[in-house]
């Protein structure tokens, strides 16, 4: 390639990346693990975000955390290069584990998106393992910008701060009673939400001096 093409190449990126970066974020890749009554999903979208929720009969979890500019390229450009060697046979060996499952769809790379069955016990070829081992970093990374539940007990509210909500969003404190019972609105929708002290773990994700 000579050089007035690579010139041109590289012009056509960067307004393609201009013209994607404009657009409404879209998912990279995303993974949904399923295990008894427990469902994990974890998702990369194309804004940097990466996005967790866990649900259960016991939980309701909702979490985000925006990855750094080459952290996020770095995981791109692996999902990009692994998505073109993946081939027809993902999976190499399966073992049937009832119902514990995992879904891996890949919205990158040729013949996107690629969906990818799988059980927790299944072996899979080195491509489509090296993306789902992207995806248990981005979990990992997620989850680690939680807040110890100690720090949200410990928070001693003020009228006026403004805490992140385990369902996503962000509310402010705009009453505190001598229980301790706090009142949130919502930044967003305006609702106001009454919580009692023993509610906060579930309800709020983190607090003022918490946030990564």
């Amino acid at each position: 390639m000579n050089g007035s093409r690579r010139v041109a190449l590289a012009c056509f990126v960067l307004v393609a990346a201009g013209r994607l970066s404009a657009q409404a974020p879209v998912p990279v890749a995303e993974r949904i693990t399923t295990r008894m009554d427990r469902s994990t999903h974890v998702v990369l979208f194309s804004n940097r975000v990466a996005v967790v929720t866990i649900r259960s009969d016991s939980e309701d979890f909702y979490h985000r955390a925006t990855l750094d500019h080459s952290e996020y390229m770095l995981y791109l450009q692996t999902i990009e290069a692994e998505a073109r060697n993946i081939g027809d046979d993902p999976v190499t060996s399966s073992i049937s584990t009832g119902d514990d499952r995992t879904v891996l769809t890949i919205y990158v790379g040729t013949r996107a998106p690629k969906v990818v069955h799988y059980s927790p016990l299944a072996s899979l070829n080195m491509s489509t393992a090296k993306i789902a081992s992207i995806m248990d970093d981005i979990e990992n990374r997620v989850l680690a910008t939680l807040p110890n539940e100690d720090e949200v007990r410990r928070w001693q509210p003020q009228v006026g701060d403004c805490v992140e909500l385990r369902q996503g969003g962000e509310a402010c404190v705009t009453e505190v009673g001598d229980d301790g019972t706090i009142a949130l609105v919502n930044s967003e929708t305006s609702v106001a939400t009454v919580i009692p002290p023993d509610e906060r773990v579930r309800i709020v994700g983190a607090v003022p001096g918490a946030r990564k």
